[in-house]
């Protein structure tokens, strides 16, 4: 007869994300999904976060040297070595210690702790600025713009070239074919419908939100956070703990090793299941095409910055702000844009 199958353990789905309505106490619940959420998680969360995107350092690596700049929302400090090997100095802004202790040991550099909000910075201190996947954690149209407000408030206004420049990186809600992320477009399960159009890995910029449905843009995204496995014990006693016995201890201790296992003795430890894996949710706000750039320019207009084309020649005597490029790439949108001032 065949011997009975034991229990079979159910499949372990990963967890979706889920939407969520606005929050009634912005601070406070950003708190608890967001800053929480990386302090538990930071060296589980650093050890996914080491390789830098191209669009990145391709930004870093075409900055004059010896410039000065900011990193907001640095989490592990991953760009700090890449902007030491372009030449620069740069400065890693995070709220989250335990990922700022990372960024310390293990890529160096100047580093602050302080939230998207700081505004801390002396007019004019750097020479340019990034911030990747950071801004899409704040919930509320306002506290996104007002962090692209102290992101420029720091920049210098040249009148002449180079100018200062800056580098933001969202999430998008606009997935590709080959997104991992089961929300925005691919939560909908059917990516052959996927409004964006892109193969997952660049594009341009697609359709803009209004097309008549529904869009979820505000999720909780799921971290598991698997727990350690207790360490395991076992009878074998160590050779080091054998040459430490006197002769007659010795012999008793290989005695009792090599003796068989009682029947009714407990299962061995190795038999314990390992504990649940923790599941935590972060907040964030998924952009549509268009949006991080509608962001920027009404942030850029709030800081008195007058907003001009590509080509068009600056007013006289005003600040200004130009987009140079946008885009998409691998289930994010971004922007580069520049600031300067005229005499």
């Amino acid at each position: 007869m065949a011997e009975a199958a034991g229990p079979s353990k159910p499949p372990r789905s990963k967890p979706l994300p889920v939407p969520v309505e606005p929050f009634l106490n912005p601070a406070d619940d950003e708190e608890r999904t967001v800053h929480s959420v990386y302090e538990a998680i930071a060296p589980h969360f650093s050890q996914t976060r080491h390789k830098p995107w191209p669009l990145i350092s391709s930004f870093l690596h075409s900055l004059p040297p010896d410039a000065i700049g900011l990193d907001s929302g640095a989490g592990n400090g991953k760009y700090l070595p890449v902007s030491r090997d372009a030449g620069l100095e740069m400065i890693a802004l995070d709220r989250s210690g335990g990922l700022l202790e990372i960024a310390r040991k293990e890529n160096g550099g100047e580093c602050v702790r302080g939230d998207l909000g700081f505004d801390g910075w002396r007019r004019g201190v750097f020479d340019f600025a990034i911030s990747v996947a950071a801004i899409h954690h704040l919930s509320t149209p306002l506290r996104r713009r007002q962090s692209v407000q102290v992101l420029l408030r720091p920049l210098k206004l040249s009148h002449s070239p180079p100018y200062s420049r800056f580098l933001i990186y969202v999430w998008a809600y606009e997935q590709g074919d080959l997104s991992k992320r089961k929300m925005g477009t691919a939560a909908k399960g059917d990516q052959s419908e996927n409004e964006s159009g892109l193969d997952g890995k660049k594009g341009e910029r697609g359709k803009r939100a209004g097309s008549g449905e529904e869009k979820v843009q505000d999720v909780l995204v799921p971290w598991v956070l698997s727990a350690k496995k207790p360490p395991t014990s076992t009878k074998s006693v160590s050779k080091t703990k054998l040459s430490s016995l006197p002769s007659n201890e010795e012999t008793s201790a290989i005695k009792e090793n090599n003796h068989p296992a009682d029947p009714a003795s407990p299962p061995s430890p190795d038999s314990t299941p390992p504990p649940p894996p923790q599941v935590f949710h972060r907040y964030y706000h998924l952009f549509v095409a268009g949006e991080l750039r509608d962001l920027v320019e009404s942030a850029g207009v709030e800081e008195g910055f007058t907003i001009v084309a590509e080509g068009e020649t600056p007013p006289p005597h005003r600040k200004w702000l130009r987009v140079k490029g946008e885009g998409w790439e691998a289930d994010n949108w971004w922007l580069e844009g520049e600031v300067g001032a005229e005499a």
